[in-house]
């Protein structure tokens, strides 16, 4: 093990054992850190702290831009990840004539927005069928293309059993083809490497509660530069032109970057922490969490294979890439079968969910095992 992965492990609270990561991960030890600062000078200082709280908001800004592979100023901050998706769908320019292609198991926060914005335009919605156990080939998507097709917007990992699209192979056909290509990335965002620009990536959206590891309430959403002025905000404010204390003008013309999507006032306390979290990822290298992840999750399937448990994935043991486990017991019920945990667990899709991180320990690994195998 690693010195950089033993120091990720140390920067998290142990008290219990937490196996639901891709449903909500704690928060680490530099995430608290910061909403501690923030909280005291805010009591003691109020105010005075503007400029300052600013200017770790653009580090925040700064840092999520550099994990994802693009510009400060491509970078928007909302409330959820739904926020952010419906920013970019309701104010696309879909017609009647155009197609929109999604995967079959996308999550509601993605697929309901999409949905509704298709409604509204009258554009067709198409939901491509995922292979056996859920798995997502790219080649797939590609299938399902035509003159029609205006917007791809998938998944990069599915929340139900880790399956995982080839990003980088598909964003590059779809930049060929001149098709807008949006990924919802909080399932992947923090554990695999991401390369919005280099992959051809239109659109990136996700949260900072789960694979960040920092508090609920930060959505976030990347945007190619070309876009942005041709999508219109859907919330609207001061900030969408200028700041609090700009004077009214009816005349002046919206940002020229993401943030004109920022209609107002900003959950600093929630942003900072976030931006404590990017760095420290940063620090560690996605690379050392994506084997470490790798590592404990191939550990805890093979054992429970070895105890006969049904896996539900679109990988073998032998190429299982991803954070997610997905599993039951012949005869036994889902939810009795999760009553034996002794973490954090998900009812998902055909079975229990665990999801481990970086952070997780193999004991903690262990002490789940024996409460499924004895």
């Amino acid at each position: 093990m690693t010195d950089k992965i033993q120091n990720f492990k140390n920067a998290f609270s142990h008290t219990k054992i937490h196996l639901n990561n891709a449903g909500l991960a704690p928060i680490s030890r530099a995430a608290r850190d910061k909403i501690i600062y923030w909280g005291n000078r805010f009591y003691e200082e109020g105010f005075y702290t503007d400029l300052d709280y600013m200017n770790d908001v653009l580090f925040s800004r700064t840092k999520l831009a550099e994990l994802i592979g693009t510009t400060k100023e491509e970078i928007a901050f909302f409330q959820s990840t739904a926020s952010a998706v419906s920013q970019v769908c309701f104010h696309f320019p879909l017609d009647k004539h155009d197609e929109v292609i999604m995967w079959d198991q996308e999550y509601a926060s993605h697929l309901y927005p999409w949905q509704e914005a298709c409604k509204q335009s009258g554009a067709k919605l198409v939901l491509v069928p995922s292979e056996e156990n859920l798995n997502t080939p790219y080649e797939r998507i590609l299938s399902a293309i035509n003159e029609k097709t205006k917007v791809v917007a998938i998944s990069w990992v599915q929340f139900q059993t880790g399956a995982m699209t080839n990003l980088e192979k598909l964003g590059q056909e779809l930049k060929k083809r001149n098709i807008f290509f949006m990924v919802d990335a909080i399932q992947g965002l923090g554990l695999f490497p991401m390369k919005m620009k280099e992959w051809g990536i239109s659109a990136i959206v996700g949260g900072s509660h789960k694979w960040l590891v920092s508090p609920v309430g930060v959505g976030f959403l990347a945007l190619e530069m070309e876009f942005i002025s041709k999508i219109k905000p859907h919330n609207v404010g001061a900030y969408t032109f200028g700041t609090c204390d700009d004077p009214t003008d009816l005349f002046c013309e919206p940002k020229r970057d993401a943030l004109k999507y920022e209609a107002g006032s900003k959950q600093v306390l929630e942003i900072t922490a976030l931006g404590a979290s990017v760095n420290f990822i940063l620090e560690t290298g996605v690379a050392n969490i994506e084997n470490e992840v790798i590592r404990l999750t191939k550990n805890f399937r093979l054992k429970l294979e070895e105890n006969g448990y049904i896996i539900h994935s679109p990988y073998t043991l032998e190429n299982h890439h991803s954070s997610i486990v997905n599993f039951q017991k012949k005869g036994l019920d889902n939810k009795l079968l999760a009553l034996k945990l002794p973490c954090l667990y998900a009812l998902r899709g055909p079975g229990v969910r665990l999801s481990a991180h970086a952070f997780n320990t193999d004991g903690e690994i262990e002490q789940v095992l024996s409460s499924l195998t004895t």
